[in-house]
């Protein structure tokens, strides 16, 4: 999970007590209790750097049980620990709520290092898992572990796609973080460019700490000859013709820092592409407009006109007063999953939850169509939307 995907929420306090949400002590070892196949659990992180996020998710899943409560008999459940900002603190959570607990399934929002501890908890403890976490690789793990996100592997493959077929650019660039994510995300890109018939023409990394962006943009337009010379200043020098699209995988705060630069060295005439971590309030906040004409991808738009996405956006807008965002959407669906398994009377136990997890086939959501595989990655399709008029929409 990237620090600028997160924000400060508050919880719904009365909403959770109506709906039976407890948030119990960790408990040391195992119980010898049988598996409670009417029990959710769910490890967020409800404290440290990330609770904003974790505080949404709660929210996201609350509704998602009071809809379903609504319309079946069955009643479920629904456990919470803190799974803080920390791997220790993540399998201390999966271990409570395996052992202590004695739940029949986990849902679990993390950042790459908690998914990896999480997966690996669980698999020991066969448990089943479902993690909400762009880690990819994290299924590796074992059997018990699931993976419900639109993944970079997903994301590139998405606007590669649509940028070389739909959009009809041939020539790439790119301009990645050199962190695990940016050198990963570019790698993925560059990659199913090619196998779309494009080509990258230059890729160039920057620390993760850069705030000016003058060299890299510098080795990115490059020197062929006297007319493309880099400006000291404003000037009227462009980008090589070469050069139709870049590729930013990096945060909103970044993206837009960096098209800021773009734009006063006179770097113009390109389409900019990024990932899901642009969806936020943050890419068009204080009037940016050099994010204007740009793409990304992403498996939710609050705005998008899908039945189940307009029903998740205004029941969320009308109990929580705010814009629901991916996270959130992911964690609703990933309820509503959960407990459509848990209302089969012939699932009783783990094993046969994963099972049924794992023949999961088109189910609809509020974040599209998810199905699993063997894998254990939901397979999902990306959207494509573009800050259009100084607004986010979606294109595809």
């Amino acid at each position: 999970m990237n620090d600028s995907c997160l924000s400060a929420m508050s919880v719904f306090v009365l909403s959770l007590l109506l709906l039976g949400f407890t948030q119990q002590p960790m408990s040391a070892g195992a119980s010898s209790e049988s598996v409670k196949r009417h029990t959710v659990g769910c490890a967020f992180p409800l404290s440290g750097r990330f609770a904003g996020e974790g505080k949404k998710a709660k929210d996201a899943v609350m509704l998602s049980a009071r809809q379903f409560r609504a319309r079946s008999p069955f009643s479920p459940g629904i456990v919470t620990a803190d799974s803080g900002a920390d791997p220790a603190m993540m399998k201390k959570a999966i271990a409570h709520l395996a052992d202590g607990e004695n739940v029949v399934a986990i849902i679990a929002v993390s950042g790459a290092a908690e998914a990896e501890a999480a997966a690996v908890e669980a698999q020991q403890r066969r448990v089943p898992v479902i993690l909400i976490t762009p880690k990819e690789g994290v299924t590796k793990a074992g059997d018990q572990v699931f993976q419900h996100f639109l993944t970079p592997e997903q994301q590139a493959e998405a606007l590669a796609d649509y940028a070389v077929n739909e959009l009809r650019i041939n020539v790439f660039g790119t301009l990645y973080p050199g962190d695990e994510y940016g050198e990963g995300m570019n790698r993925l890109f560059c990659a199913d460019v090619h196998k779309n018939g494009g080509r990258v023409a230059r890729s160039v990394a920057y620390p993760m700490a850069q705030t000016d962006f003058r060299q890299q943009i510098k080795k990115l337009v490059g020197k062929k000859d006297k007319a493309s010379r880099f400006p000291d200043a404003r000037g009227e020098e462009e980008m090589p013709a070469e050069l139709e699209g870049l590729f930013i995988p990096d945060s909103a705060f970044r993206a837009r820092m960096i098209t800021a630069q773009l734009a006063f060295y006179n770097v113009r005439k390109i389409r900019i592409f990024g990932t899901s971590l642009w969806n936020t309030p943050d890419l068009l906040r204080k009037g940016n407009g050099y994010m204007e004409g740009a793409f990304f991808a992403d498996s939710f738009y609050a705005r998008g006109l899908a039945a189940e996405t307009v029903n998740f956006a205004d029941a969320y807008r009308a109990v929580y007063n705010r814009e629901p965002q991916t996270m959130e959407a992911l964690a609703y669906d990933t309820m509503r999953l959960v407990l459509n398994i848990l209302e089969d009377p012939e699932i009783e136990t783990r094993d046969g939850f994963a099972q049924a997890l794992l023949a999961t086939k088109d189910i609809q959501g509020a974040t599209g169509v998810i199905s699993f595989g063997g894998g254990r990655v939901a397979q999902k399709e990306a959207l494509i939307l573009k800050v259009q008029d100084g607004e986010i929409v979606q294109v595809r």
